[in-house]
């Protein structure tokens, strides 16, 4: 005995003997592909055109690199570990140090406490000291700044948008600024002596 479906293209088949059923599909006509499933090519291009855009968002392509010397220093506002607002651009006028640093690189450390030696010079030497801590724990950033006994001002960059701002690829990274805020001398990677800091310092303020 033999049972057709009333779905076209299908053919159920029960043998009467045997017990056992079979399905056929049937054969697809001349040049008709099957029908498939899915999401359609241009949702997926749209998919991936939204990632790459989202990409370049967050990591640009083009990396503009930390500031070059005879440069303006570009301008950021952060809070310091007192919770109060440090614009660099207020310190047009001084010679400014600005240092990057985190806990774990040692050489940071010795550029700090060497930062603290230039603070305790004399006062008519001391340019605006500046050290922006990119780690974004202000309890660590505090914990370093009181074992080494720094004087001056913390800033916290707890986004690391002004890390990414000046391209801090390597740590330390200290930048000497004019009192017009230009890039005059820039040490990265190693740690930067009081001594040779210094001769920077007075050099700029003679001028």
């Amino acid at each position: 005995m033999e049972r057709t479906s009333r779905r076209p293209g299908l053919r159920l088949t029960k043998a009467s003997g045997a017990g056992s059923r079979t399905i056929q599909s049937a054969p697809t006509r001349a040049g008709h592909e099957p029908e498939r499933t899915g999401l359609p090519a241009w949702l997926h291009l749209l998919a991936l055109a939204g990632a790459v855009l989202a990409g370049i968002l967050v990591f640009p392509i083009v990396s503009r690199g930390a500031p070059a010397t005879g440069t303006v220093a570009p301008d950021f506002a952060l809070k310091d570990l007192g919770g109060a607002n440090q614009r660099l651009s207020e310190f047009r006028g001084d010679v400014v140090v600005l240092t990057f640093w985190a806990s774990w690189c040692g050489p940071c450390r010795e550029t700090l406490a060497d930062l603290q030696t230039v603070q305790a010079g004399e006062p008519a030497e001391r340019p605006i000291l500046l050290s922006v801590n990119i780690e974004g724990d202000p309890v660590r950033a505090a914990s370093v700044v009181r074992s080494l006994g720094v004087g001056y001002d913390t800033l916290l960059d707890t986004r690391q948008a002004v890390g990414r701002l000046y391209d801090v690829s390597h740590l330390p990274l200290t930048l000497l600024l004019d009192r017009d805020g230009v890039v005059r001398g820039a040490w990265s990677r190693n740690h930067v002596s009081a001594d040779e800091l210094l001769a920077g310092i007075r050099e700029l303020q003679r001028q």
